[in-house]
């Protein structure tokens, strides 16, 4: 991967993050945070390279099925259905 693929995407993480609200939508801490899927879509998207995952992670976010977890909510929830979804409000056109 170049160095502006991988500059690119982490340009394009650390927005997501913000759109989103840096925080763990389940538990409100900002620390070791991971994208995750409200509705799992299998785990393909984490072979690939990190452009190919924000390409993704962005069409997710579109899709109204992205929220940022903490790596203890997030292995909380595995691949199960969400009981409780809190997001951040989202501004009109974010892409």
């Amino acid at each position: 991967m170049s160095r502006a693929a991988k500059n690119w995407a982490r340009r394009k993480r650390r927005e997501l993050m913000d759109l989103l609200g840096n925080v763990c939508a389940h538990c409100g801490t900002g620390e070791n945070l991971e994208f995750d899927c409200i509705y799992p879509q299998g785990d393909g998207h984490h072979r690939g390279e990190a452009s190919q995952r924000m390409c993704f992670y962005r069409r997710q976010f579109r899709e109204g099925n992205l929220q940022v977890l903490c790596n203890v909510c997030n292995a909380r929830k595995g691949d199960d259905e969400p009981a409780l979804v809190v997001t951040a409000p989202l501004p009109d056109n974010p892409f």
